[in-house]
């Protein structure tokens, strides 16, 4: 298969949009990015596709640090647990259907947007959320290992560990870069990233870097809740898409 003009059109502007939006609100590239590729590619070229450049832009922002002390030892299970999960999750791909994989990532979406439009994960205490830890990485792991989205469960894990701004933004994108270094491997293991799938991987690289910037500079000028709700409602009509692709098709 060879991609076309329109292709990598939708590719460039597709990824450059959800690196904007992660550089604005520290989160969501993969969130934005494999709902609206799979539309156009088919979620089995769009999650292996999108893993590559991500991986490159949570490199760049763990460099950063978390801007203090932070005790690691609640994360380190957490991680094993992600790595286990995501390699258990990686062979799914090729285990279920286009058509079952369309619905499965559609679903992820739509349930991200409703428990952070209920604010579900401010009703849990921050203790049960780190002696649930090692479970929660397994369920984050498998579900970004087959869908390339980790942020519904790894978001929701932060939010109950009532982490301060700067550590929530370290500690979510390391999970990420773990779990993207897992991610890559195991798909380059399956053969994944056959024909033009690396190649346009690394050149997505060049729109995400475009897009972090840009989402850098809105992060002044743009009300961090008006920009959220604008990307709820992208990724909610997104899933309503794959849902409705996985149903009729």
């Amino acid at each position: 298969m060879t991609y076309g003009p329109a292709h990598l059109a939708a590719i460039t502007v597709i990824i450059c949009a959800g690196a904007m939006i992660k550089g604005a609100i520290g989160f969501g590239f993969p969130l934005l990015a494999i709902p609206l590729l799979s539309i156009v590619l088919g979620p089995s070229v769009a999650i292996p596709l999108v893993v590559f450049p991500t991986l490159v832009s949570n490199l760049i922002l763990v460099g950063r640090g978390p801007g203090g002390r932070t005790d690691a030892r609640p994360f380190i299970a957490t991680l094993a647990g992600l790595v286990a999960g995501v390699i258990v999750g990686a062979f799914l791909i090729n285990a279920m259907s286009a058509r079952v994989l369309s619905m499965l990532v559609g679903a992820v979406a739509a349930l991200y947007v409703a428990a952070t439009a209920f604010h579900v994960t401010q009703m849990v205490p921050p203790q049960a959320g780190q002696r649930a830890g090692p479970l929660i990485g397994l369920a984050a792991g498998i579900l970004g290992g087959s869908t390339g989205i980790f942020s519904p469960v790894v978001a929701s894990y932060l939010h109950m560990l009532r982490l301060e701004k700067r550590a929530f933004v370290f500690w979510m994108t390391m999970m990420f870069f773990v779990g993207n270094i897992a991610q890559f491997a195991s798909y380059l293991r399956l053969g994944l990233y056959r024909g033009p799938v690396m190649g346009t991987a690394v050149l997505a690289c060049v729109p995400m870097a475009v897009g972090t910037w840009a989402g850098l500079r809105l992060q002044d000028s743009l009300h961090p809740e008006t920009f959220t709700r604008i990307v709820l409602v992208v990724v909610f009509l997104a899933s309503l898409s794959l849902l409705a692709r996985g149903i009729f098709a």
